[in-house]
């Protein structure tokens, strides 16, 4: 999971920078543009029903030039509309239209998606993060109870590349409880049953709060074994 949550903070993090990017390049262009008024003279459609005008107007020398914008609307441009247009001076040719709605639709649509997937791949991290350090105080300060292995099932509600990871489910009676409780140990991305070498595992658990426990899982990870 470490990896699916990296992936979605980088490419989070990866779309807040092109976001920036681009606001960056509009600040650049805006400040030395001229500004004039320009005619929509064509509207290309797509199969949505979304139109993108073609615009003409003039620069500083009475020159005509035609911009043909990429961002494509609903509703749309009409022919004969009046548009406000920015150009370069030094590259006539080079022009945007000057509306807000215009400017700021790309680095807004970058950073929007870019600050949702950062956030929650970020959120993921610290989560996992916070986890870890929890699972290393109940392995080193916790109560410790033998629990009986009842089940090994696939959780089906993760799924990567068309797989699901291995779970143990386990029972024990904690001390100071009559009714047996059910933990359920880490995920795995393989079969664990085959290196299950006995019928019960170590669960340790805050006394405090029982919900805080962690199925002790060692023995079964290869990267432990010598």
């Amino acid at each position: 999971m470490k990896l699916l949550w990296s992936i979605f903070a980088g490419v989070g993090g990866l779309f807040v920078a092109i976001a920036i990017f681009l606001f960056v390049l509009d600040q650049r262009f805006f400040a030395d543009a001229v500004r004039t008024e320009g005619e929509v003279v064509h509207v290309r459609f797509n199969s949505k029903g979304s139109g993108a005008p073609e615009i003409a107007y003039a620069d500083g020398n009475g020159l005509t030039h035609v911009f043909s914008s990429n961002t494509y609307s609903r509703p749309s441009y009409r022919v004969g509309d009046r548009v406000p247009i920015a150009f370069d001076p030094d590259d006539p040719g080079n022009a945007a239209i000057d509306r807000t709605s215009d400017r700021w639709l790309l680095p807004a649509i970058f950073g929007a998606i870019g600050f949702v997937q950062f956030s929650f791949g970020l959120f993921g991290l610290l989560r996992r993060a916070r986890r870890k350090r929890e699972i290393a105080w109940l392995l080193r300060e916790g109560q410790r109870v033998d629990a009986t292995v009842t089940a090994i099932t696939q959780d089906t509600s993760i799924r990567v590349n068309r797989k699901s990871p291995w779970v143990l489910h386990c029972e024990a009676t904690l001390p100071e409880e009559s009714a047996a409780r059910t933990f359920v140990s880490r995920r795995f991305w393989y079969e664990p049953g085959r290196r299950l070498l006995r019928t019960s595992m170590t669960v340790c658990y805050d006394p405090r709060d029982p919900a805080r426990h962690v199925v002790d899982t060692g023995d079964l990870d290869p990267r432990q074994r010598s």
